[in-house]
Formats: C-alpha cells, structure tokens, sequence
C-alpha cells in the first residue's frame, strides 16, 4: 500500500510539472493562461515563504530561482465588472500604505481578451531586492480576482516578453 501511495505521489508531482509547462485552468476552467516555459507550481508550502501575509495567494507559479513568478488570488472582496473603478480607486489610496517604496509607474483599465481588468505596474522594495510587479484585478462570481506578474528588477528586462505573453493569454468565462 505504501508502495502505491508513493508512486501516485510521483505521478502526481510529474502531472503538476507538465501542466505547469503550459496552460493553467483554474476555478474549474473558467480562468485559463499561459505559463512561461520552466516554471512550475509553488506549494503552498512555498507560497507561505514567498508571499508571507496574512493572505498569500491560493496559486503560484515561478521560474527555478523564484525570481519571477505569477500568483493567483480568488478573493473574498465582494466587486462586480461595474464597481472596478472604484475599487481602483480604493486599491490606489491603500498601496502605498502597504506596499514598502512603491513607485507607480502605470495606473489604469485595460481589456484582456474581452474582459475588463485594473491594471498597476509599480516597483516596490522587497528585503534584499527591487521588485517589478503588474497586479490585474477583475471580478469572478461577483468576487475580486486577483493576478500579480512579478520580477525582480534585474531580470525584468528578460522576463517581460514571457509575462507579457502570459498576460495576453488570460481567459476568463463567466
């Protein structure tokens, strides 16, 4: 039995690598993107240590170094397409409250794939690094939906055409 358990285990970890190598589907497919190549998904183990808050994000997903990752966050904040611009506006009073040295760099609506999403491209400090993050935020099921794309500032240069093609490929089904 122990045996068994062992090898399901394994499958189970080959499975998650290749599904990680390619399209992500989440909330029972009705979230869909691209990963880029080499990344895989963080346990929640190495969520807890990378996004150390009182609520990390449900998913994660990150290069070998864990310098450049994407995590999903399915929120309890109630928000509809229509109130977006507020909460926008709320999101961008509260970061700079919470975020350490955030620098805006963009602030705005844009449409992904049909769907309209808030997007914040910003710098902020983390301990040992500066970090360049796109937060996108929309509403699933009446709820925040939440994607960060970041990177370290040194290998942004090299990782934005592979988060800029991941962000392209965001699907979201009501």
């Amino acid at each position: 039995m122990l045996k068994r358990c062992s090898q399901l285990v394994v499958v189970l970890l080959f499975v998650g690598q290749a599904i990680a190598q390619g399209t992500v589907s989440l909330a029972d497919g009705r979230l869909s993107f691209e990963i880029p190549n080499g990344f895989r998904a963080l346990t929640s183990g190495e969520i807890g240590l990378k996004y150390p808050s009182a609520r990390p994000p449900q998913y994660a997903y990150a290069n070998d170094r864990g310098g450049v990752s994407i995590a999903v966050t399915f929120s309890d904040t109630v928000v509809d397409l229509e109130q977006l611009p507020e909460l926008q506006q709320a999101m961008e009073q509260m970061l700079p409250r919470i975020v350490p040295g955030l620098r805006w760099i963009t602030r705005e609506s844009v449409e992904i794939n049909g769907r309209t999403w808030i997007h914040f491209e910003h710098l902020s400090s983390a301990v040992d690094t500066d970090i360049h993050n796109h937060m996108y935020m929309t509403s699933l099921d009446g709820r925040m939906l939440g994607i960060n794309m970041n990177s370290t500032v040194e290998a942004y240069a090299a990782a934005r055409p592979a988060l800029t093609r991941s962000r392209n490929s965001i699907r979201v089904v009501e």
